[in-house]
């Protein structure tokens, strides 16, 4: 089977050349981390709690120093949104790029800047 794959790929001629113009096309933007998370879950009849730790893809250079200067706002935003969450609005692989898209909006919104983040990068989620 992996014979047959790479087979395929060289037969295609330059799929990897294609492939690296695509990722050369789309440049990593700078990446910055974020301070971890543990917040209670929504949850009326027991205790659970969410351990989340993230970085985030900065459209531009420019809002490093700004997310520094604003973190208080930006980890109120975050937390505002994470302690909402029911177990199952964090169970599952379905539910991650929803949450991810909401800590994008939340950091955009405490920069007061529509699209400073391009991605989040989860890099722990915990459940207990």
């Amino acid at each position: 089977l992996g014979g047959g794959a790479a087979a395929f790929f060289v037969m295609q001629g330059g799929g990897a050349a294609q492939a690296a113009e695509g990722a050369d096309a789309e440049k990593l933007g700078k990446l910055m981390p974020i301070e971890s998370f543990i917040v209670n879950l929504n949850e009326s009849k027991s205790t659970r709690y969410l351990k989340i730790t993230f970085s985030v893809e900065l459209a531009s250079d420019e809002y490093e120093n700004e997310i520094r200067d604003r973190k208080d706002i930006i980890r109120d935003r975050c937390l505002t949104y994470l302690s909402g969450l029911s177990v199952d609005d964090v169970r599952g692989s379905e539910t991650k790029p929803v949450i991810k898209q909401a800590l994008a909006q939340a950091i955009d919104d405490g920069l007061n800047a529509d699209g400073a983040i391009k991605n989040v990068l989860l890099t722990e989620f915990v459940v207990q």
